[in-house]
């Protein structure tokens, strides 16, 4: 993606939005952010860029986000909102599935593919209070669910009890997001567009193999 995003017509924002122009302005700020962010880290953007590209001026980011961090954080916070949102709505661990949480990631990784990269760079590779905001609303909310998941299957004698929990998730995140964070690979190579319909029949795979696995029927049972 071009550094230089196409801006959108300029609008006069030297006062305060009113009214659902401050609806709009503020949804333009997040939109342009995630295009910028999506191709580039959280120091090579700059606010005057986010600006253009939304059709403001600067001061509006200061005035809605407090700076460009208050901006890249609602950003995030937007994108586990939605996170957060699809896992409540597939019910408490107890209700919710394997590949309910398969489908639903792997839908939200191809609806919003500048995450697996902001993973990669912001929480793998940098230090600061990005990092650690993101690991806190991830292990406050996000960590423990999928765990309540494993340990509600494996109390219903649906995995096996040697199981650790822990490692069982990290397995499963694993097989769900890698495929996203290496999509030039899987796309240029295996030639497979990371479209939501291909999306859909990855996390039914995944699905599938992290249950069975991918030994034939008669293997398992010894027969040769």
């Amino acid at each position: 993606m071009s550094q230089d995003l196409a801006a959108k017509p300029s609008r006069s924002k030297s006062g305060r939005p009113v009214g659902g122009d401050s609806d709009q302005v503020h949804a333009d700020l997040l939109d342009a952010a995630r295009q910028h962010f999506l191709s580039r880290d959280f120091k090579a953007v700059s606010i005057r860029q986010i600006a253009a590209s939304a059709g403001v001026n600067g001061a509006m980011v200061n005035y809605y986000f407090g700076g460009k961090q208050g901006l890249y954080m609602a950003m995030v916070d937007g994108m586990l909102a939605e996170l957060i949102a699809n896992l409540e709505n597939m019910g408490s661990p107890s209700q919710m599935t394997l590949a309910d949480f398969a489908q639903g990631y792997s839908l939200l990784m191809v609806r919003n593919p500048w995450w697996p990269n902001f993973m990669v760079r912001e929480v793998l590779f940098s230090e600061g209070e990005i990092k650690e905001a993101v690991i806190e609303k991830f292990g406050r909310i996000i960590g423990p669910r999928l765990l309540g998941l494993v340990q509600q299957e494996t109390a219903n004698g649906h995995f096996r009890a040697d199981l650790d929990p822990r490692l069982t998730v990290i397995s499963l995140m694993g097989m769900t997001i890698f495929p996203f964070v290496a999509r030039p690979i899987i796309e240029q190579v295996f030639q497979l567009e990371l479209n939501e319909s291909t999306a859909a029949r990855l996390a039914a795979h995944n699905t599938e193999l992290f249950l069975h696995g991918a030994l034939a029927a008669q293997v398992k049972g010894g027969s040769t």
